[in-house]
């Protein structure tokens, strides 16, 4: 077993192009996102993309006992978050941070990369994106920019797609722990940067887990939180072979597919597991890490500090809004509450927090 050093590598290209699009800001005025001081945290909508499948006959689904095995196998949680700082007459400002948590000799610890912020438009998003795809990906073949709100989350993409690639190269004989599925879409999630993540991870002994906080699997008309008692915790319910039936011809699935309870509790989650790992392997791998890792309500506190640790807060999203301020002589315009204004008393308490949501709903 192997724990490497990630504090000293850092990805470059995101600094560089970064500082490069603020640089090149033409109109100096910048309209800030409203943020609440007394808030923990803000957040932005998330554009994950999720699987509805309807499983009709739950009673053809195997379940699979779980027996922790305590071995000391290091753990890495990896996640990473996208904010929107503000607006400009050009586009919009926001920022990404990323973060690798790690248990080893009964501790945790942790390395942040981030946060890279960055200005995108219409007129440089293109130029962006597939200079960010060539320097992580490898691709050389310029695509279509998504949509100019999309672009933060796909900014975050190709920082989680790194962030994974460089913890499969540096780790031996570990649990990686990722946000999300196994399975890959056209643009976020190319099939290849997959495949190749995947057999670096397997080359160095170790397993991929893919836990994905929301899921709409139901198996005849239930959820599949439902159908795990807390008296068969730790378990895996085998949904992988339904799942496939109805989405193998379109999707490609690297991960082996389970709705794993593995702590008493109300939550049940999708769980990928690499599928090229032998089906029994895999399972052990599941048992290691309820063995090695503290779970609670069926997830993993490595990934929960890696959520944590990535996520911004109201004090940061100001302090980042300060920054570009200052460091490039840009005049912060007030904007005022488009809720407020049209409803009045009737707008709601919430309504600055609502605004962004219906900014990004404008523009889909």
């Amino acid at each position: 077993m192997e724990v490497a050093d990630l504090s000293y590598t850092s990805p470059k290209d995101f600094m560089t192009l970064g500082f490069g699009s603020l640089k090149n800001i033409v109109d100096l005025s910048f309209r800030p996102r409203h943020v609440n001081l007394l808030k923990l945290g803000v957040e932005d909508l998330d554009y994950d993309r999720e699987i509805k499948a309807d499983i009709v006959d739950g009673k053809r689904l195997e379940k699979v006992g779980l027996h922790p095995i305590l071995d000391d196998t290091p753990v890495f949680g990896i996640d990473t978050s996208s904010i929107e700082l503000g607006e400009t007459k050009d586009g919009i400002l926001c920022a990404v941070r990323g973060s690798v948590v790690w248990r080893y000799d009964s501790g945790y610890q942790y390395t942040r990369y981030g946060p890279f912020i960055f200005h995108i438009t219409e007129t440089n998003k293109r130029v962006l994106y597939n200079k960010l795809r060539q320097a992580y990906f490898g691709s050389r073949d310029a695509v279509t920019a998504p949509s100019l709100w999309w672009m933060p989350g796909r900014i975050r993409n190709v920082l989680e797609r790194w962030l994974q690639n460089l913890v499969c190269q540096s780790c031996r004989g570990s649990l990686l722990l990722w946000d999300g599925s196994l399975t890959a879409w056209t643009f976020d999630s190319p099939v290849s940067v997959l495949s190749e993540t995947l057999h670096a991870a397997r080359n160095r002994g170790n397993v991929v887990l893919a836990f994905s906080k929301k899921t709409r699997l139901y198996v005849a008309d239930r959820r599949i939180a439902d159908l795990i008692d807390d008296r068969e915790t730790p378990c895996l319910l085998k949904i992988d072979d339904a799942i496939r039936l109805q989405y193998g011809s379109s999707l490609c699935f690297f991960g082996r597919v389970y709705a794993a309870k593995l702590a008493p509790g109300y939550f049940t989650f999708r769980l990928d597991v690499d599928r090229e790992v032998p089906e029994e392997e895999g399972i052990h791998a599941v048992e290691r890490l309820i063995g090695n890792d503290l779970v609670i309500e069926s997830y993993p506190e490595t990934l929960r500090l890696a959520h944590i640790t990535t996520r911004f807060s109201a004090s940061e999203v100001i302090g980042m809004q300060r920054y570009i301020a200052e460091n490039y002589g840009m005049r912060i315009v007030g904007r005022p509450d488009v809720r407020q204004v049209l409803f009045g008393p009737y707008a709601g308490a919430s309504s600055q927090g609502l605004e962004g949501e219906r900014v990004y709903d404008a523009h889909l």
